[in-house]
């Protein structure tokens, strides 16, 4: 596949993950490693499902809007805006009914139409203090 083909096909993928999570089994491989976000070991498809499951539980209206991408050769890198309403607990926050919205940065490499690893960050410290969970505090120059 081309380089603009693997774009398109991560686009294609987030546009469906916001109307269902099946989209992770229609476009991962089931041994997929996936490099999440405050878990140490690359996970699998399963794991990055029960992963996305949980964010779409705390924000069930999460939507991805692309904002930049790089492809060379099998890889794909994506900004990516990421907005939701906390409805749902979240790590243990309860639901704030605060709207957030946060950068994603993924980097995919694709085999065939299909995603063979992902490595994905998200800024959590701006969740966090959108959540009201976690200021930052002034520092005073003296």
């Amino acid at each position: 596949m081309t380089t603009d083909q693997n774009k398109t096909t991560i686009r294609s993928f987030l546009e469906k993950l916001d109307k269902s999570i099946s989209a992770i089994e229609e476009f991962f491989i089931p041994d997929c490693p996936a490099h999440l976000p405050g878990i140490p070991d690359p996970t699998d498809r399963e794991g990055f499902r029960q992963f996305v499951a949980m964010l779409y539980a705390a924000f069930p209206d999460l939507h991805h809007t692309v904002e930049q991408q790089i492809a060379e050769n099998d890889k794909v890198a994506s900004i990516i805006n990421v907005s939701g309403t906390h409805k749902g607990d979240f790590q243990g926050i309860a639901p704030t009914g605060r709207q957030v919205m946060f950068d994603d940065f993924m980097i995919t490499r694709i085999r065939g139409g299909k995603v063979v690893e992902l490595w994905a960050q998200f800024d959590a410290l701006k969740l966090l203090q959108q959540l009201g969970v976690f200021q930052l505090q002034a520092q005073s120059k003296g």
